[in-house]
C-alpha cells in the first residue's frame, strides 16, 4: 500500500491507496488550514501550525489503516505550487548547513505584496528573455518577485529559502532537498539547464547553498532514518520509502493519467488550471502566451495556466447570493443554461493570472438589470470559469500543443455538476471525462508506485468517469460568449502589462 499525503491550500489530507491507484476511503483523514489575508494583500501560513497538521493527518491515517492491516510501502507528498518560506542557517558541515527555526511565515501563491518590484526586474531582465529561460511569468506568485521584495526588508544570506514541503522533509529527516516539479514553478529555475538560475541568484544575491538542492528523479529515503522523535512515532513507516513531495499541479496530471499530450488534464479546486505534459524534447522554447511551462520530472514538461478565481469564486456566489438549495439550483440551471443570462463577469476577486497575469486586478460583472435573478448571476459565475479555461486552451490550440485528438479529463469538487461539466464541455468544444477521485493524491500514490516498481504506466487503470459530448450549436453559442467576455475583458484592461500577453 502506498501513503499519499496532500498538502492542499485550504486542507491536508492524508489517505492509503493501493499500488494501482485505488483509494481506499476508510484510511482517509483530513485536517482543514486558513491562510491569513490582509487588504494589503497578505497571504501566508504559520509554519508551525501547517507542520502540526501535517504531522496529524499522517498519524490519523496510520491509525485508520493499522486498523485494516495495511502495511505501507512508500510514502508520496503532493503539495500546493509556489510556498515561499525563510529558515534560519545553522552550518553543520561544507557541503549543506543543517537547518533551524523558521525566520518568516510561509509566504502563499497569493501573496500579492511583491507586486511593486516587477518594473525593476522588467528593466533588469528584458534582454535576457527571463520569461523564456524560466517558463514562469514575472507574477508576485513566484519566487523571483517575492524574494526582490524581502530583500528590502532582510538580508537574504542569511537564511535558507525553501518551500514548505521541503521544510517539511527537513524537519521528518534531518536535511532538506526539492524536486524538479517544485523548482521549475520557482521562477528561479533555468528549465534548459534543469537548475538554479545563476544570473537570477546573482541578481538576489543568492548562492546554491541558500537553496534546497534539486534531487534526481526517484530519489529516497528509508523510514529508518526518520528523526527518532518520528520513528517512534510511526513505526508503521519504517519499511517504507519516503519520495519527495511533488507540485499538486503534476500530480494532478499524474492522477488523470495525462502523461502525454493525448490526455489534457483540468483540475477545478480553489482555483484551476489547465495542464499538457509532453516531453522534454518536444517543450517548447517559449511558453504559449499568457501560459507557463514547469516540469513534472526531468524528462517531462508541464504546459498550461492556472485560474485564479474558480472554487473562491464559486464560494463568494453562495455567500452573496441568495440561492436556492443545491438539488433545486442545479435543476433549475438545466432548464435555464441554454439561455444567455446577457451577463458578463469579470472574476478577479482574487486578482488574475493567465493569462493577463495582473495580481490587483479587480472583479466586476457587466449587463446587470433590474430583472437579473441570483441564478442568472450564479450561471454567469460558472460560465466564466468554463470560458476562461476555454481561452487557455485556445493558445495551446495555437501553439500545437493540444491536438483535436486530445482526451480532456476533469476532476475537482466543483466538476461534480453535470451542469458546470456541461458548460465546460460546450465552453472547450471537446468531448470531456470527469472523474470523481482526488487526482493529485492517487497521482503521487502512482508516483511512488511506479519508482518502487509495484506497477508500470501501461497498467495504471483510468478512474471512473462520465463522458460529456458537444453539440455544434450549443458550441457556437459558447464561442460568441467567449468573445464577449474577451472583448469586455480587453476594454477593461488598465495595466499596459496586461495587453502584452493578449492577442
Amino acid at each position: 500500500m502506498i501513503l499519499a499525503v496532500d498538502l492542499g491550500s485550504s486542507s491536508f489530507r492524508a489517505a492509503v491507496f493501493t499500488p494501482d491507484g485505488r483509494l481506499r476511503p476508510e484510511t482517509l483523514a483530513r485536517r482543514p488550514v486558513a491562510a491569513t489575508t490582509a487588504p494589503d494583500g497578505t497571504m501566508t501560513y504559520e509554519a508551525a501550525a501547517l507542520f502540526a497538521a501535517f504531522t496529524r493527518v499522517i498519524s490519523r491515517s496510520l491509525h485508520l489503516a493499522d486498523r485494516q492491516g495495511y502495511v505501507i510501502r512508500g510514502v508520496g507528498i503532493s503539495t500546493m505550487m509556489h510556498s515561499l518560506m525563510g529558515v534560519r542557517r545553522v552550518v553543520a558541515r561544507a557541503d549543506w548547513p543543517d537547518v533551524g527555526a523558521p525566520t518568516t511565515p510561509v509566504f502563499a501563491w497569493g501573496d500579492t505584496r511583491s507586486e511593486a518590484e516587477r518594473e525593476n526586474l522588467v528593466e533588469h531582465f528584458t534582454r535576457h528573455q527571463l520569461y523564456a529561460r524560466t517558463g514562469c511569468p514575472l507574477h508576485s506568485s513566484y519566487w523571483l518577485l517575492k524574494l526582490a521584495w524581502l530583500r528590502r526588508h532582510l538580508t537574504l544570506q542569511e537564511w535558507q529559502w525553501m518551500s514548505f514541503a521541503d521544510y517539511a522533509w527537513w524537519r521528518l529527516f534531518g536535511q532538506t532537498c526539492t524536486t524538479v516539479s517544485l523548482a521549475s514553478a520557482t521562477g528561479l529555475y533555468a528549465r534548459r539547464e534543469a537548475d538554479w538560475d545563476e544570473e537570477i541568484l546573482g541578481y538576489l544575491g543568492l548562492e546554491r547553498c541558500h537553496l534546497p538542492p534539486v534531487a534526481s528523479d526517484g530519489w529516497s529515503l528509508p523510514g529508518t532514518v526518520l528523526i527518532p522523535s518520528f520513528k517512534r512515532r510511526w513505526p508503521q513507516l519504517h519499511s517504507a520509502r519516503f519520495f519527495p513531495a511533488l507540485g499538486d499541479g503534476a500530480c494532478s496530471n499524474l492522477g488523470s493519467l495525462c502523461f502525454s499530450d493525448n490526455r489534457a488534464a483540468i483540475n477545478i479546486g480553489t482555483t484551476a488550471a489547465l495542464r499538457v505534459t509532453l516531453p522534454r524534447e518536444r517543450e517548447p522554447e517559449e511558453p504559449p502566451p499568457g501560459l507557463w511551462v514547469y516540469h513534472l520530472d526531468h524528462g517531462h514538461a508541464l504546459v498550461g495556466g492556472a485560474l485564479s478565481n474558480a472554487g473562491n469564486l464559486l464560494a463568494w456566489g453562495r455567500r452573496t447570493l441568495r440561492l436556492p438549495a443545491a438539488p433545486i439550483l442545479e435543476a433549475t440551471l438545466r432548464q435555464t443554461m441554454a439561455e444567455d443570462t446577457g451577463l458578463t463577469v469579470l472574476p478577479f476577486l482574487a486578482g488574475e493570472r493567465s493569462p493577463g497575469w495582473h495580481p490587483q486586478a479587480t472583479g466586476m460583472i457587466a449587463g446587470l438589470r433590474l430583472s437579473t435573478t441570483p441564478v442568472a448571476i450564479w450561471q454567469a459565475l460558472l460560465e466564466v470559469i468554463a470560458l476562461r479555461l476555454a481561452w487557455m486552451a485556445r493558445e495551446l490550440e495555437t501553439a500545437g500543443l493540444l491536438p483535436d485528438s486530445t482526451e480532456i479529463i476533469v476532476s475537482g469538487g466543483v466538476s461534480s455538476s453535470p451542469v458546470f461539466a456541461t458548460m465546460l464541455c460546450q465552453a472547450l468544444g471537446r468531448p470531456i471525462c470527469v472523474i470523481q477521485t482526488e487526482a493529485s493524491a492517487r497521482g503521487v500514490a502512482l508516483w511512488v508506485s511506479l519508482r518502487l516498481g509495484l506497477l508500470t504506466s501501461d497498467h495504471c487503470p483510468l478512474p471512473a468517469g462520465t463522458w460529456f459530448q458537444p453539440d455544434a450549436a450549443t458550441q457556437a453559442r459558447y464561442r460568441e460568449r467567449l468573445e464577449r467576455h474577451r472583448a469586455t475583458y480587453l476594454t477593461m484592461a488598465e495595466s499596459s502589462f496586461l495587453q502584452r500577453w493578449l492577442r
